[in-house]
């Protein structure tokens, strides 16, 4: 990531159908997922500055930036606490140099290193270290960010160009976290003051967030007392609710600790451990209702394919506006309706639409006793699923 423009000034600067799905599935391009549900593409890609071109300093580029890649799919800063990093040269994929030019007239052009490492060599090393996995597909984050700089008082929104916006921006891109800025129009003055994210109030920033995303929100604000930075960072999650005060005399430390300790509370839920033992993997069928098109039913199976939690997917039966998916998982069924349940893809259907499913049954049954004797051939009985969805 390119470095920011650096500044006295912390404010602003200027600037048809499933009957013919059996023949043409394989046909067709993935429509894009939901702004909810994001595929991360560079989440095995680091850029980063370097003095020269020199095999010395190649190398210890190579071995930070896989230390990066490393926190990023574990979910966890603190992973080499657990595991030791292994030799980056054997992890790199490709690597090339570019040079960028002077952030201010007259100064010199920087050198910077990109490196893709080996996605699935990275991935086998966490997975056999029993380290949990957060994988390419991630939830979006709206942030809400109340600043008091001075005399000024305001919401940071997604026009805006701030040197407190572009290192919350840094951070979370460090993490590979994709953010939603609010646009902090009318609508949403409407639903949530200064006040209220200022205050970390839960009830009106989710509200107002579910214009943006359906994961996480974070709730912050940050001020200058003209020695130290202060910032209160909250964190909604699924219910929960996570709470950080930190300050300090620089205001990019303090905000890339604060989304560290955000970004590993959100890794702690969304990570997931593989079971290596064939025995110990779960292997149950979901049921996907309202799929109208090829287009949908490509979505869901690519969309299930990216999950964590999920090793392979087979289709397993067509019906009319449903298909079924034997999915194996890689770790626990709950693992699976974490990750499902944080995006925006598939909802999980109420208990009293599984009561609608047993009903079902009961009625097949009972027909299958009234033809028993006749020669009617018997109707096939109601697939069943372990859980059963809707396309959003």
């Amino acid at each position: 990531m390119a470095h920011q423009k650096t500044s006295n000034h912390f404010g602003f600067m200027p600037i048809t159908g499933l009957k013919t799905l059996i023949l043409v599935f394989w046909v067709g391009l993935l429509v894009p997922l939901t702004a909810s549900a994001v595929v991360i593409e560079d989440l095995f890609e680091v850029e980063m500055p370097v003095l020269d071109e020199t095999k010395a300093i190649r190398q210890a580029a190579l071995d930070d930036g896989l230390i990066e890649v490393l926190i990023r799919v574990s979910g966890d800063s603190k992973v080499l606490e657990k595991v030791k990093a292994p030799a980056a040269s054997s992890y790199v994929k490709q690597f090339r140099y570019s040079v960028q030019a002077a952030e201010k007239e007259g100064g010199e052009p920087s050198k910077w290193l990109w490196v893709r490492y080996n996605e699935t060599k990275v991935l086998d090393y966490l997975r056999k270290q029993a380290v949990p996995v957060w994988a390419k597909h991630r939830s979006q984050l709206v942030i809400w960010l109340a600043v008091r700089d001075g005399g000024q008082r305001y919401i940071l929104k997604d026009s805006d160009v701030s040197l407190i916006k572009s290192k919350t921006d840094e951070a979370l891109a460090r993490r590979a976290i994709p953010v939603v800025w609010p646009k902090n129009d009318t609508l949403d003055q409407q639903n949530v003051r200064f006040a209220d994210i200022w205050a970390g109030f839960p009830e009106p920033i989710k509200q107002a967030s579910k214009r943006y995303s359906t994961g996480p929100v974070i709730a912050a604000n940050m001020s200058w007392n003209g020695r130290l930075w202060r910032g209160d960072w909250t964190l909604l999650m699924d219910g929960d609710v996570h709470k950080w005060s930190l300050s300090g005399g620089d205001y990019a430390v303090l905000i890339a600790r604060a989304i560290d300790l955000l970004v590993d509370a959100m890794g702690k839920k969304f990570a997931v451990l593989e079971a290596f033992d064939v025995s110990q993997q779960n292997v149950l069928t979901v049921e996907v209702a309202q799929v109208a098109s090829v287009q949908d039913f490509r979505h869901i199976e690519k969309y299930l394919s990216s999950l964590s939690a999920v090793r392979s997917v087979q289709l397993s039966q067509l019906e009319p506006e449903r298909v079924f998916f034997d999915l194996t998982l890689r770790t626990k069924a709950e693992d699976l309706l974490t990750l499902i349940q944080s995006g925006s893809v598939l909802a999980l259907v109420t208990e009293e639409d599984k009561k609608e499913k047993l009903v079902a049954i009961d009625a097949h049954e009972n027909v299958m006793a009234d033809v028993a004797t006749s020669d009617v051939p018997l109707p096939q009985p109601p697939k069943l699923a372990s859980y059963r969805f809707v396309l959003r």
